[in-house]
């Protein structure tokens, strides 16, 4: 008789939900990283932007310069709410990880169970195994003392 462990459905759940949360980890991950593309790409913007104002400074385009201020405050708010968003996607992410942890402890639980079962059960098998080994050369041992007498 092969070994049945008593919860396997309900390990094959928690693994279930395991890679579930795994799964949504992940996509948080890639969220966070577009949020910090994002924002490294507005703030080379704004580097960007002061760079050519000063040049246009130096050339004299004054039309070009007053444009200047209005763009690079929207260049600002734009990363700055990026930054906003990063915070609320890591808090996010964190709650995300902490329910993994509760998640992983569940199944580990589990397995845990079902190594101590299946040694117990394979220790029992043993014993049993031995013990008709045992019967087995008792009967021998008794059919050839059986033998001897005749």
């Amino acid at each position: 008789m092969a070994f049945v462990f008593r919860f396997q459905q309900i390990l094959q759940i928690c693994l279930h939900e395991e890679n579930e949360v795994k799964t949504r980890l992940a996509q948080k991950d890639g969220q966070i990283a577009g949020i910090k593309a994002e924002i490294k790409k507005f703030k080379d913007e704004y580097a960007q932007a002061l760079d050519n104002k000063i040049l246009d400074l130096q050339a004299g385009n004054m039309t070009k310069v007053q444009m200047y201020p209005a763009y690079l405050a929207r260049l600002q708010r734009a990363w700055e709410f990026n930054e906003e968003e990063l915070e609320r996607l890591e808090k996010q992410r964190q709650k995300i990880v902490d329910e993994l942890m509760v998640k992983r402890r569940s199944r580990m639980t589990y397995e845990k169970m079902r190594e101590k079962d299946e040694a117990a059960y394979t220790k029992e098998m043993l014993k049993k195994e031995q013990k008709k080994l045992d019967e087995y050369g008792n009967r021998i041992r008794k059919s050839a003392g059986d033998n001897d007498d005749a």
